[in-house]
């Protein structure tokens, strides 16, 4: 019998000190990136009612989610997804009439997959929210801040792929295809499975011309040259207004510089029943999911109270940092500057406090120790400056990296201390000026 004490659950992993420094240093750019667009942070509760999430406009299947009982036996789950948490935080405790709502989040979410099949069961994700702004302008806002924040984490080489699922709604409209149809015409479309399509509409009772529009999506992408349709004239309005939509995004993306990051797929047709107008996704070399998506879904906040337009996007940080780690290898992880080794530890904490107050990383040697196996220690652990003291007038400091070894007095150190930081800002808050 398996010893479980010793395993995560599949789908799960531990994080190790190096990458996970790594990951809290790249939320914290992503987050600097979303809080100079004028997203505030918030956070909403890992466990939720099963309820929230089965909604018409925001339903998640229930095989995908984590679910449980609490005492009073009603369902609850491991958030499967962290939007449908803010849209009803907005509408149930935060509508005030002030529109419109920058929010932002970092955190996980949990969703099952099939045993059978390998794959991660929790993710990370850092994503923004904006509610009550429908127009061009905001949807290029998400698109833009989701563009700053991948080139701020490391990642230089991506696509973003926008598409406008009301374009492929009203054409279904126009067919005459059901919801169970239309579903279904979609996953052959979003496979690009050009054979499944065409036989799909077979005999069906469907306008020739958008037969052959229909048939033509998977290859509908590229840049604003795919938005100039042949068929223009058959589409009903809502189609129109999704064309027309995205003309104008794309426009106004490519007039705020970044049009080497995107292009136009007008098969991206993911998520029909949630969104309701962009949709996008952001795509890189190497691998086989999306680093990003997001789009408009005007109706979710209306399941939960007051109705408001919506468009959003989700950074997926654990992808993200996986695909930064193929494409550069890992720096080495650099450890503390000193670990501080002395006979009284009241006189290490001492030193290594001021060390501390000084800007300094520093450690304490908990246990008595030789100068051997504190060295190798300090190796081991990339720690690059070793301390010892019989007194606050005579400390010893090894340098690992030039194997040099000097002597002086602790006020002599934090006093070297000042001189080398190259902060002369009165605002600084490193210690260092406070060290005498």
């Amino acid at each position: 019998m398996a010893d479980w004490k010793r395993y995560t659950p599949e789908g799960t992993q531990d994080v190790l000190p190096g990458k996970c420094a790594e990951k809290m240093k790249m939320e914290a750019v992503i987050s600097e990136v979303f809080e100079g667009f004028g997203y505030q942070v918030v956070e909403t509760p890992v466990l939720q009612f099963y309820d929230a999430f089965d909604t018409s406009s925001g339903k998640i299947p229930q095989e995908m989610m984590f679910k449980f009982f609490d005492a009073q036996g009603r369902i609850l789950v491991l958030r499967p997804d962290i939007t449908t948490c803010l849209a009803r935080m907005v509408a149930s405790k935060m509508d005030d009439g002030v529109y419109p709502k920058r929010l932002y989040y970092c955190g996980k979410v949990f969703r099952y997959i099939d045993q059978n099949t390998a794959g991660e069961r929790e993710f990370c994700q850092a994503g923004i929210e904006l509610f009550g702004a429908k127009s061009d302008a905001a949807d290029c806002e998400i698109i833009a801040c989701a563009i700053e924040a991948l080139l701020a984490a490391g990642l230089s080489t991506f696509q973003i792929e926008i598409g406008q699922v009301d374009f492929y709604k009203g054409i279904v409209s126009q067919a005459g295809l059901s919801e169970e149809e239309a579903e279904a015409l979609r996953v052959h479309i979003d496979k690009k499975d050009s054979l499944a399509i065409s036989e799909f509409l077979a005999g069906r009772n469907i306008d020739p011309g958008l037969v052959s529009l229909l048939e033509s999506l998977p290859t509908m992408f590229g840049n604003a040259d795919i938005l100039e349709v042949p068929d223009a004239a058959l589409l009903n309005e809502q189609s129109k207004e999704a064309l027309t939509n995205l003309k104008n995004v794309y426009r106004m993306l490519c007039e705020y510089g970044y049009e080497d990051y995107i292009s136009i797929d007008l098969s991206l047709v993911q998520g029909i029943n949630r969104y309701t107008g962009i949709i996008f996704k952001g795509i890189t070399h190497g691998i086989g999911y999306s680093v990003c998506a997001g789009g408009r879904y005007d109706g979710l906040t209306g399941e939960f109270g007051t109705s408001l337009s919506a468009v959003g996007m989700s950074i997926g940080t654990d992808r993200l940092l996986t695909v930064l780690s193929r494409l550069a290898p890992h720096a080495e992880h650099i450890g503390a500057d000193f670990v501080v080794s002395t006979e009284d530890p009241v006189l290490s904490y001492r030193i290594a406090t001021a060390l501390r107050d000084c800007g300094y990383v520093a450690e304490q040697a908990l246990s008595d120790t030789t100068a051997e196996e504190l060295r190798a220690y300090a190796e081991k652990n990339h720690i690059q400056g070793i301390i010892t003291a019989k007194d606050d007038e005579t400390l010893t400091c090894l340098n690992l990296e030039l194997d040099e070894t000097t002597e002086m007095s602790l006020l002599e150190l934090l006093s070297q201390a000042e001189d080398d930081c190259d902060c002369h800002d009165d605002d600084c808050h490193c210690g260092c000026h406070d060290a005498n």
